[in-house]
């Protein structure tokens, strides 16, 4: 049986997986990756669909266009909203035309081209006509989404190399679940069918991105899950982001320090953490 045409491989209870169908699927992710992410979808001044799309664009558009084997949603059965995600990789190195890079640095260049292709970029290509009109419409674009929303896009485009902690090479994903459909057992169920994609002794650690902070979602939030009552995840590498203002942690309570890290664990432990949950 194949999902690639939208057909559920899993139905569980309410809901249903499948693969990623990106004329479908496209919308309803960049939302969802947006609602979830810190503080929680906080709307764009006039165009706040349009600004839900342009943040998940840099975030899942990476996996998108260049791993969708591993790419799997989740569906509501009774509605057909989508309700869940899982964008991952193999996380392997790749040859290009300046050599052999990292998963994470690879995908991170994609992240940003994404981000050129929607807010546009500074070169002497811009003086073209076709192309300067081109570049004129996304820069009237960005700058309708309001001055802190483009401060904060344009934020994830420069910055976000910076602020993104290294990975170990090996596999990695990203992972969301809509607020209102957790504890069902969808994450566990869409990280184990990416986890035995993955079977093969070259697979032993798996990595995740994960974003905490002291009043949100803190790191005991992981240090809490285990296998056998040793920890599961253990962390590889850690940067502070400072994509929120001091005034926007104030008034969303994050807490004085945001930080994005990279988790690792054993691939059989997390497919055992999981298996166990689902």
């Amino acid at each position: 049986m194949t999902d690639r045409d939208g057909e559920y491989f899993l139905e569980k209870g309410n809901y249903g997986l499948r693969h990623y169908v990106h004329d479908r699927d496209e919308m309803a992710v960049c939302k969802l990756c947006w609602n979830n992410a810190l503080p929680g979808g906080r709307t764009f001044p006039l165009i706040p669909e349009a600004g839900a799309r342009s943040f998940g664009r840099i975030v899942t558009g990476p996996y998108a266009r260049y791993a969708l084997e591993y790419f799997h949603v989740a569906d509501d059965l009774t509605s057909g909203k989508l309700i869940g995600y899982l964008t991952g990789a193999e996380g392997s190195f790749l040859e290009t035309a300046e050599g052999q890079v990292s998963w994470a640095t690879w995908r991170n260049s994609i992240a940003y081209r994404i981000a050129e292709e929607e807010f546009g970029e500074f070169s002497p290509k811009v003086c073209i006509p076709a192309y300067g009109f081109l570049e004129g419409v996304k820069f009237l674009y960005a700058v309708s989404l309001g001055p802190r929303a483009m401060q904060f896009l344009l934020h994830e485009k420069y910055n976000s190399d910076r602020e993104m902690p290294k990975l170990p090479p090996g596999p990695e994903y990203h992972l969301q679940v809509h607020k209102g459909y957790r504890g069902l057992g969808i994450g566990s169920e869409l990280i184990e069918h990416f986890l035995k994609q993955l079977e093969g002794e070259e697979h032993k650690t798996v990595s995740a991105q994960v974003t905490v902070c002291e009043r949100q979602k803190s790191l005991d939030y992981y240090r809490r899950m285990s296998v056998g009552g040793a920890p599961l995840w253990s962390i590889y590498d850690r940067r502070e982001t400072n994509i929120y203002t001091p005034e926007e942690k104030e008034a969303w309570d994050l807490g004085p320090v945001v930080e994005n890290l990279s988790l690792v664990a054993e691939r059989k432990r997390l497919l055992t953490f999981v298996t166990r949950e689902s």
